[in-house]
């Protein structure tokens, strides 16, 4: 173990310590990119165009990397210096948004060109993801895990869901290349602020071994763990439902009021973000996953229910927003607890790669249904299979750990 990384560790043993600071603070400027760019990207694709599986497949084109590069950025993430790898990925989501920005201030007719930016935003994305997750570890102590989580994902609700989408939204009606020149911005500050970061990870004590090998043993790991491998497919189901109703949501409530709902559902996830330390605290992880595998299905189906109310579906959204959050705080938690130190990244990418590689395949189906079912259904569909996996999920989640 190196001595930055040691005296790094001391400092975070009685609170948290510069580079946590550091870390925190990238992250949340980069995620408040994020926010921006969500916003922005759908409503740059509506000005082309009409068609609920065209904006779709937009959606499927970012978080397709998610289901076909996450298991090589594990394993690269766990061969090599996580920050090298963060700001290497982080740059080439400048250079992507940067063009976007670009073809958003002369644009040529049609969405396809979207499609491949889009493409490389996502594998930037996952690369930076694996990273950031594995490295949380090395910058705080075990005990301060869902203490740290807390406030990474508190920071991600209120700039990646609130303040990212409604400053995304401001900035396209102001100019429509304004949001993605700006997300370039913040992926420039990130960068910056990583590289001033000391701590570094200690050198796994084995030979390299072939990427795939090295894929393979992270997972089996996660296979043969009944509890995470059962979190991973509850996630996994929730993605797919969600980006279900999220690739047409712009269509589903109106360009006009999509910026304003996106960050109403982000009150929510800020409320779940501050609430999940004491919840966690107070009543344990197990009962709070029952409570959030039951609510936000619920929710969802209520969604169908009301129709495109926008104070209806913003309340509606909120608390599966919040839910949704404790969730995460919870799980990611438990699973940089499980998770051997040299097997955290490779894990953590197999999780992303089961769980977040539903999201494409949500966007898909989504398309799909609202073409031919109308733009509730997905609502409706996405919340009955979230139920029906949370009650065959109830036994594995026993198994937690509080």
């Amino acid at each position: 173990m190196t001595d930055s990384h040691t005296t790094a560790r001391r400092t975070t043993s009685r609170g948290f310590g510069r580079d946590w600071y550091l870390y925190w603070s990238a992250g949340t400027i980069s995620v408040l990119g994020d926010g921006i760019f969500v916003a922005a990207l759908p409503l740059l694709a509506a000005g082309l165009t009409r068609d609920p599986q065209l904006i779709s497949g937009l959606t499927m084109a970012g978080t397709l990397p998610w289901l076909v590069f996450s298991l090589q950025a594990g394993a690269i993430a766990d061969r090599s210096d996580g920050r090298r790898l963060l700001v290497g990925a982080q740059g080439l989501q400048l250079l992507c948004v940067s063009l976007l920005g670009l073809y958003a201030r002369w644009p040529a007719q049609g969405v396809w060109p979207l499609y491949g930016l889009a493409f490389a935003v996502g594998i930037g994305a996952v690369a930076a993801r694996s990273a950031g997750q594995a490295m949380l570890p090395t910058v705080v102590p075990p005990e301060q895990l869902i203490d740290a989580n807390s406030r990474l994902f508190t920071a991600e609700s209120v700039a990646q869901t609130f303040l990212g989408p409604a400053a995304g939204a401001a900035l396209f009606a102001a100019g429509r290349f304004l949001p993605f020149w700006v997300d370039a911005g913040t992926f420039a500050l990130s960068m910056l602020l990583i590289v001033r970061m000391t701590a570094r990870p200690a050198a796994p004590p084995r030979p390299r071994r072939p990427i795939r090998t090295e894929v393979l043993v992270g997972l089996r790991w996660l296979a043969r763990h009944r509890l995470l491998r059962t979190a991973v497919a509850l996630v996994a189901v929730a993605n797919f439902a969600n980006f279900m109703t999220t690739s047409t949501l712009v269509l589903f409530i109106g360009p006009h009021r999509y910026g304003l709902l996106l960050s109403t559902t982000a009150l929510g996830g800020i409320a779940g973000a501050l609430a999940s330390r004491p919840l966690l605290a107070r009543i344990g992880g197990r009962r709070a996953v029952f409570g959030t595998i039951t609510v936000a299905p619920l929710s969802m189906i209520a969604v169908a229910a009301v129709g495109p109310s926008l104070i209806a579906v913003g309340a509606l959204t909120a608390l599966s927003s919040a839910c949704g959050t404790i969730w995460t705080v919870a799980a990611v938690s438990q699973r940089q607890r499980l998770v051997p130190a040299d097997l955290q990244a490779r894990v953590a990418s197999a999780s992303l790669m089961l769980a977040w590689g539903a999201q494409p395949l949500g966007a898909l189906a989504g398309g799909l249904i609202a073409s031919y079912l109308g733009l509730q259904a997905p609502w409706l569909i996405g919340g009955a299979v979230r139920l029906a996996a949370a009650v065959l999920a109830i036994r594995a989640l026993s198994l937690w750990e509080d």
